[in-house]
């Protein structure tokens, strides 16, 4: 079964490297896919697949029940674009102005797409029903719990989902070969806010002020000894301070001092120090220099935690499709973060990465970047691991 489904993927190779170009040429950013949304209802309804549109906002959901009575397991993919401007040469750059793929969500629409056309296409095979879940918004917007808050797991009595992400995330894989991680994948992701507020005065006379820069200075330095003191070092954790916006002359001592940043973490109880540590510290220094302080956490992604019965599962059938040589675990999870994390919150599953670096096809931007790009030739190897991963539930 795995074999002949293997050589299928093969030889929709052509159509999953049209499908790609086609999104990504035609980016949407989160929430705002109109136009990939309609492409995908486009071609599911073609194959006859029953399709349902408008779920969590703007997500596509294709539903393919199988000849046999079985279980329920769903194939995720998400599909928005970043708001960047694409720096790319080839022939299908983004038709949109500072609007780009930048993270290879195109190609896993082309990969779900394949694996919908490829099981339909065996229905026979099938036992119990496959949900396909193009989802919106990945980036930081919480597209998976719209899908989620809509039903789509409930609705269809989804009991276990499995998604994948290509590119460079790992620097372990090789073009071609699978990251599996049993356990803990990818952090806990979340955004803070914090402004300091002092008293703005003549940059010549700071002793009638109160200097909210070095008020600032002071407490992004000490949250760096929350990392380094209180957590342990054996554990991972990040708190990056990326913004400092405060002042608008040389000699003038701004009022405020506004910090954005990003904290990841992997053990939510290393979190919990992290969030409760980051607030007392700030407090303590802005009181013992006579300043006001405020702090807000963001709504972000919980980490990325695989099962591990079922990652082993999809690790044995990884390795009939790829190649036993191909298939690496990972030894460590990346501190990137992802919203299929909510979908395994509720149903066992795994996430896995698909190597599509090439440096010698010159594809070695990283993700996020204005020229990133992957090796489509690994697109069939994607659309094999989600369908054949179904297939083979379906039959266990």
């Amino acid at each position: 079964m795995l074999k002949e489904l293997k050589e299928a993927a093969r030889q929709l190779q052509p159509q999953l490297v049209e499908w790609r170009r086609w999104c990504h040429q035609h980016p949407g950013l989160g929430f705002q896919e109109h136009e990939t949304a309609e492409f995908i209802a486009q071609k599911l309804q073609s194959w006859g697949i029953e399709y349902e549109t408008g779920v969590g906002k703007t997500g596509v959901v294709a539903i393919i029940p199988g000849d046999k009575p079985g279980p329920v397991i769903a194939l995720r993919a998400d599909m928005d674009a970043l708001p960047m401007q694409e720096e790319n040469t080839h022939d299908y750059v983004s038709k949109y102005p500072g609007i780009m793929h930048a993270c290879g969500h195109d190609g896993h629409v082309a990969m779900a797409l394949g694996a919908a056309k490829l099981l339909n296409e065996r229905k026979e095979q099938l036992a119990g029903k496959v949900v396909v879940i193009f989802q919106p918004a990945e980036e930081g917007l919480g597209g998976a719990p719209a899908m989620i808050k809509d039903g789509v797991l409930s609705r269809h009595k989804v009991e276990a989902i499995v998604g994948g992400h290509l590119g460079l995330i790992s620097q372990q894989l090789g073009t071609g070969q699978v990251g599996v991680c049993y356990g803990p994948m990818m952090a806990a992701a979340y955004s803070f806010n914090a402004e300091i507020t002092g008293k703005g005065g003549h940059g010549a006379m700071p002793h009638q002020s109160t200097d909210p820069i070095v008020i600032a200075a002071e407490v992004v330095t000490s949250w760096q000894r929350i990392l380094t003191r209180e957590i342990s070092p054996l554990e991972p954790a990040v708190l990056t301070v990326a913004r400092i916006q405060g002042g608008s002359s040389h000699n003038i001592i701004p009022e405020k001092v506004e910090l954005q940043g990003t904290i990841r973490y992997v053990k939510p109880e290393t979190g919990d120090i992290l969030k409760k540590r980051m607030v007392e510290v700030l407090d303590g220094i802005c009181t013992t220099w006579q300043a006001e302080s405020s702090f807000s956490f963001n709504d972000g992604y919980p980490p990325v935690i695989n099962d591990n019965e079922f990652t082993s599962f999809f690790a044995q059938l990884a390795k009939e499709l790829a190649g036993e040589e191909n298939i690496i675990e990972l030894d460590q999870p990346t501190m990137g973060g992802e919203d299929m994390s909510f979908f395994l919150q509720e149903v066992p599953g795994t996430f896995f990465f698909l190597g599509a670096g090439n440096p010698e096809k010159g594809i070695t931007h990283p993700h996020h970047h204005p020229r990133f790009d992957f090796d489509e030739d690994i697109l069939w190897l994607g659309t094999a691991l989600l369908a054949g991963t179904a297939l083979s539930y379906k039959s266990k």
